[in-house]
């Protein structure tokens, strides 16, 4: 049994580019909110674990570790949904 990587709706091949063209753009979307969730997480993880306790004193409260990691995923969340804001490539015949 064999299936397809894309299924037309309508009879219009234009359709398939479209379709190629917002894989890429959701691919990029998703590799940026991989990157800024990498770098977060590289960087306030440690803080939250109490890294800079012996030398600085600094102990991040756990309830502010929380609403960051919540706020953290609100911001890839928001910019997830920037892909509603997709125009297709116009056609040009």
């Amino acid at each position: 049994m064999e299936a397809a990587d894309i299924v037309l709706m309508k009879d219009d091949l234009f359709d398939v580019v479209v379709a190629l063209d917002l894989s890429k753009v959701a691919f990029r979307r998703v590799k940026i909110n991989f990157f800024w969730a990498f770098i977060y997480n590289i960087i306030l993880m440690p803080i939250a674990a109490g890294v800079l306790y012996p030398w600085t004193g600094f102990k991040l409260n756990p309830l502010l570790a929380a609403v960051a990691m919540a706020s953290s995923s609100i911001c890839v969340i928001s910019s997830a949904l920037l892909l509603n804001r997709y125009k297709k490539p116009s056609y040009h015949s």
